[in-house]
């Protein structure tokens, strides 16, 4: 009998090796594909981490040698104050100029640079150990609105509800303002004037902000900062409320960063981002008169004319049509003769009295600043690491004049000089000392300490 050649072929099992081996080494291709690409892929990130870890290594290597210069800034600005006639040849803002100037690794270099200079670059970063590159900037922080000044201080012992005591007589005869109320009326008053410019330019804002209660705002930034048993302004009515109804609590503490006002449930977003720039959460002690903006003058001085403004920043800053020079304050009477002499703002009584109010409010006029803006970028391949802190250099508070035997309250400048209080002073022949000729103890500046930090 004749076989069926088909029924040879369906029973010839030779090529299923071949077929089971090139399925074999199919998948075994695939899986060695995919593992190399894992490899490779873990490679990547591991050399991204490094690139990473380096910038970051950058960064704060650039942060260190910033406070490392605002050391040097401490130290120059103590010799300054213990040196009446050096302060008055050498402006403390010439010395902040000099430690705010920017630093760029590794270091650029002029077509023009000879030899010398290339030679000391190199030997430069051939001993450094920084790889990649370095930037660090540093700027003085000039604003002096700060909301977390509008806290109440705690009544001490003895002197509850002092403040509200106070007559109308006392105020008609000058009694300055308590800090909080000042701060309160600069911020009520700032805030209107960029509210009016900003609904004068844009139609948008104005039908959605414009009928805002600048004031009510800044009541409400006052109820956030301030403890609930401090803050007892007839606005709490309204606002305690408000938060109530959404089931927010206030902070009742001071702001650590201007991010928080974001959190305050009666402010929009853009009435933060109109006033943001314009603040600051950090204590500053002195308004720069060299660094000053047109805004900030015209919250010292509220009836100051364009045209004096206009004047005010041609002697300062130079005239650039006339090609004039400006000239820089080298002490606070400088700033003081422009404003009152040689500009007419306000007599020097007016100026005074301001002053002190600021005082009061713990700011006073100066040439060079205590709080600065660092912002270190490292660089490494295409890793980058930005480290911005905001570094304070505070004032050494000076010590409370002590008490003599037999006394109940220390001396004071106020207590009048009466032969007649004390006859026995006619039959000594100690010299009778003059507080009033007694120089002011000079400022000590402390080591240079950061207030914030943001890593991006």
């Amino acid at each position: 009998m004749k076989k069926n050649p088909f029924s040879l072929l369906k029973n010839d099992e030779s090529g299923i090796a071949i077929m089971m081996v090139m399925a074999t080494i199919a998948i075994l291709t695939f899986i060695l594909a995919e593992l190399t690409f894992e490899t490779k892929l873990n490679k990547i990130k591991v050399y991204n981490y490094q690139d990473k870890l380096q910038a970051r290594l950058n960064a704060e290597a650039g942060l260190k040698f910033a406070l490392a210069k605002l050391r040097l800034y401490q130290e120059g600005r103590n010799l300054l104050e213990k040196n009446e006639s050096l302060k008055k040849t050498v402006p403390s803002s010439a010395l902040q100029s000099a430690v705010t100037s920017i630093f760029v690794y590794p270091i650029p270099l002029s077509p023009s640079a000879n030899i010398i200079q290339k030679t000391a670059v190199q030997d430069f970063e051939k001993d450094s150990l920084l790889k990649g590159k370095l930037t660090v900037e540093m700027q003085s922080v000039s604003g002096f609105l700060n909301p977390n000044n509008l806290r109440i201080p705690e009544p001490k012992e003895g002197q509850e509800n002092k403040e509200e005591d106070k007559s109308d007589d006392d105020a008609k005869k000058g009694s300055a303002k308590p800090a909080h109320q000042y701060i309160e009326d600069r911020l009520v008053q700032t805030l209107e004037e960029a509210m009016k410019k900003k609904s004068e330019e844009d139609d948008t804002f104005d039908a959605l902000y414009g009928n805002l209660n600048a004031a009510l705002l800044i009541k409400e930034m006052k109820y956030w900062v301030n403890a609930p048993h401090s803050f007892n302004d007839p606005e709490r009515a309204e606002l305690e409320p408000m938060y109530l109804s959404k089931g927010v609590t206030p902070k009742h503490s001071p702001f650590s960063s201007l991010d928080e006002l974001y959190l305050m449930e009666g402010w929009p977003d853009d009435i933060i981002d109109l006033i943001k720039d314009k603040l600051t959460v950090h204590e500053i002690t002195t308004i720069q008169v060299n660094e000053i903006t047109k805004e900030q003058l015209k919250i010292l001085f509220p009836n100051i004319t364009d045209a004096q403004i206009e004047e005010f920043f041609k002697a300062r800053d130079g005239d650039q049509e006339l090609q004039e020079e400006g000239q820089k304050f080298k002490t606070a009477e400088d700033f003081k003769k422009l404003i009152t002499e040689d500009l007419g703002i306000v007599q020097g009584s007016e100026y005074d009295e301001k002053m002190k109010e600021f005082e009061n409010a713990g700011l006073k006029i100066g040439t060079a600043g205590q709080l600065f803006r660092i912002t270190s970028v490292g660089e490494f391949n295409r890793a980058t690491y930005r480290i911005t802190a905001f570094a304070e250099i505070p004032i050494k508070p000076k010590p409370k004049p002590k008490k003599k035997e037999g006394e109940t309250n220390p001396p004071t400048s106020e207590t009048p000089d009466n032969d007649s209080q004390n006859p026995d002073d006619e039959l000594t022949d100690q010299p009778k000392t003059d507080d009033k000729k007694k120089k002011a103890e000079p400022d000590e500046y402390m080591v240079p300490r950061i207030v914030e930090i943001r890593v991006d």
